[in-house]
Order: structure tokens, then C-alpha cells, then sequence
């Protein structure tokens, strides 16, 4: 991106959103450029119908976003003014995407901020990448799915409970005779438990959610009826994470993730889930290649 003289010389690049702030009270927007429509705003959403840009940071980044600024109102901090900072905003459907912003801090003739002038790019591929080399690396480098299913599922189960705030997961894939999600491994869950919650017919209410909906986190107390029926609500699970799997647009399972301490499952463990569910999709498709291939059968019981 340049750096501007003046907010009628703003140039970005496509992928770049670019914004201008004034130094007053309330940061008003001075400029915002048209491709902010990539996280689903408008520019008159910020321009003249009150939005204002920390509204769309996420709760648990927006104080590090203050601080970082607040270390240069008083006078420039590096030579060219510039600093690079990464954090999570939402998009206009609520999603949530990973950005890094550089800033370019224009000063007075008295020392004094005059205007910010900021792009943002969308990271968050780069995140699932790092995240997903991470999780290479705890695997072993070679992640030969179809030579040791078994072993692939319960590594991905166990980086799952290693996570800072998860000790129990469950993993379902489609059963392609039933047409059901059938339960095929386990961590940390009671027997009692997993009786409740071991299939999942296709007609189900469980089944129609995890194939078209969203990831829900909520208490287990909201939604045990939901995974277990009345069978079961004693567990005590507290923060719980149901994450439908799909990839290349088909549905391949589910997974099921619980905290014994934590009463919601942190924005960093959901982070890590997101890419866990990616490998598992990736893991499970290749499973059922295995089995159209080389006539390997998984035992799914």
C-alpha cells in the first residue's frame, strides 16, 4: 500500500482494505476504500451510518488494539511511524477472520496525531496454515491416513484434548450402509455417556444439524438434550463445542469436544478446533478412498 499525503491520494492494493482516521475523540472514519465489502460492509456503513471500526474487532483483541495505539499518541515511536499488528475482526454475518493491519501514524508540526492511516489484509488462511503445520509437526511428518486409520483418529483426538481448555472429544463419521453418524472414537467420556450418545440415525434432529448447520458452543447445560437426550445430564461437561465436518462441500461427520473447567470454550481453543475439523475432513475423505481404492474397510463399531 502507499501512504498517503492526503486522503484523495489513497492507492491499495485489491486485497488491501484501506482506512483513515481522524485524531479526535471517536476515531470518526475519514476514508474508508469500497473493498471493505470483502468482510460484507459497505463503506457508507462506516462513512454516515455510524459504524465505527472497533465495533467490528473481536472483544478479546480490541484491548491489545488499543494499547498498541495508545504507545504512539504522544509522539512518534518508530522512525517512518509505521507499526504491524495482527487481531480478529467480524465480518457482517458474524464470522470471524484474522487481519493484519499496518499503520501509518501522521503527525503536526507540534508532534501531536493528526490522522491514522491503516490497511487491513485478510490473514486468516495464513493462520489456518500455521496452525495446520503445527498439528502436522505434533502428528509426525508423514500422515499416511489409509496405512493407520486408526492411530490418525486417535491423534487427532488427543491434540483435541490437549488443547488448553478441552479434556473430553468424540468423533462420528457417516456410515454409508445406515446413512447415520456412528460414533468411532472416544477420549475421556464415560461408558454411561457413550451409550447416549453412540449414533446417530439419519433422521435424527443430531444428524440434520450437523449436516447443514454452524458450530455451536454454549454450556452443556444448554444443549445436553440436544447431543444426549434426557438419558443422560451428568457428565459434568461444562463449555461443549459440536462442530459439524465437511470437505469439498460434503458432509463427512461430526465432532464433539467438552471442558471439565472451562464454562465456554475460549476464542484460541475454538481457533485450533476450526483446524482440526479441516484435517479431520481431510483425514475422513481419505479414508473412504482407501475403502473405494485399495478395498480397505475401517471398522466403524
Amino acid at each position: 500500500m502507499v501512504m498517503v499525503e492526503g486522503v484523495s491520494d489513497v492507492s491499495y492494493e485489491d486485497l488491501e482494505v484501506v482506512f483513515v482516521w481522524k485524531s479526535e475523540y471517536g476515531w470518526p472514519i475519514e476514508f474508508v476504500s469500497d473493498n471493505v465489502g470483502m468482510f460484507g460492509y459497505d463503506a457508507d456503513d462506516f462513512m454516515s451510518k455510524g459504524l465505527n471500526y472497533e465495533d467490528i474487532i473481536h472483544p478479546a483483541d480490541l484491548e491489545m488494539v488499543r494499547k498498541a495505539l495508545s504507545v504512539y499518541s504522544d509522539g512518534p515511536v518508530d522512525p517512518d511511524g509505521v507499526f504491524v499488528q495482527e487481531y480478529r475482526i467480524f465480518t457482517s454475518n458474524g464470522d470471524v477472520r484474522w487481519v493484519r493491519e499496518k499503520m501509518l501514524i501522521v503527525y503536526d508540526e507540534r508532534g501531536l496525531m493528526e490522522r491514522l492511516e491503516g490497511s487491513i489484509v485478510d490473514i486468516s488462511d495464513e493462520k489456518k496454515i500455521t496452525d495446520f503445520m503445527f498439528i502436522q509437526r505434533e502428528m509426525g511428518t508423514d500422515m499416511n491416513w489409509s496405512g493407520n486409520l486408526e492411530e490418525s483418529m486417535d491423534s487427532l483426538l488427543k491434540l483435541t484434548t490437549q488443547l488448553d481448555a478441552i479434556n473430553a472429544g468424540a468423533l462420528y463419521m457417516l456410515d454409508d450402509v445406515t446413512g447415520g453418524l456412528v460414533l468411532v472414537r472416544h477420549k475421556g467420556l464415560s461408558d454411561g455417556f457413550l451409550s447416549c450418545i453412540s449414533y446417530f440415525d439419519h433422521n435424527s434432529i443430531q444428524f440434520n444439524f450437523a449436516e447443514k448447520g454452524f458450530p455451536i458452543y454454549k454450556h452443556y447445560s444448554e444443549i445436553y438434550p440436544f447431543i444426549s437426550g434426557s438419558c443422560l445430564n451428568d457428565e459434568g461437561l461444562q463449555g461443549t463445542a459440536i462442530i459439524p465436518i465437511h470437505h469439498e462441500g460434503h458432509f463427512m461427520g461430526m465432532l464433539f469436544a467438552a471442558s471439565f473447567s472451562e464454562c465456554v470454550i475460549p476464542e484460541n481453543d475454538r481457533d485450533s478446533l476450526d483446524v482440526i475439523k479441516s484435517l479431520t475432513g481431510l483425514m475422513i475423505n481419505n479414508v473412504n478412498l482407501s475403502v473405494k481404492v485399495d478395498g480397505i474397510r475401517f471398522d466403524l463399531t
